[in-house]
């Protein structure tokens, strides 16, 4: 099973996202889940990047696949801070509707942090 859990600060905002595992539903290179989560996630990043022009830091393990964590910078200018947290809205979106539509192969979780610590 793919988990996506997503960190959104007391105030709202979306801070960090992090996907692990794998979905399972069909052989190797035909699990159309799989690719599902993996066209949002890529499309998040690369719309981070050229979208709302900003580096983030991306952690994934390219060898066995199954891993990407996603961290946004901790202070941003007002108005890519904007766009970062649409394209951020946008992906657990995404995720949420993955989840509800393919239960048994994808979870997405808010947590929500306290003063910078989570619950």
């Amino acid at each position: 099973m793919i988990l996506a859990q997503f960190t959104r600060k007391a105030g709202g905002q979306l801070q960090s996202v992090q996907v692990s595992g794998h979905a399972g539903s069909g052989p190797y290179g035909y699990d159309i889940v799989c690719a599902a989560v993996s066209t949002l996630a890529i499309n998040f990043i690369n719309s981070l990047v050229e979208l709302a022009r900003i580096e983030v830091d991306v952690q994934l393990d390219e060898l066995d696949g199954g891993f990407l964590k996603v961290t946004l910078p901790s202070h941003l200018e007002e108005k890519a801070s904007q766009k970062v947290q649409l394209l951020f809205e946008s992906f657990l979106l995404g995720m949420l509707n993955l989840s509800n539509n393919s239960s048994e192969f994808v979870q997405t979780q808010v947590t929500e942090t306290l003063n910078g610590g989570k619950n």
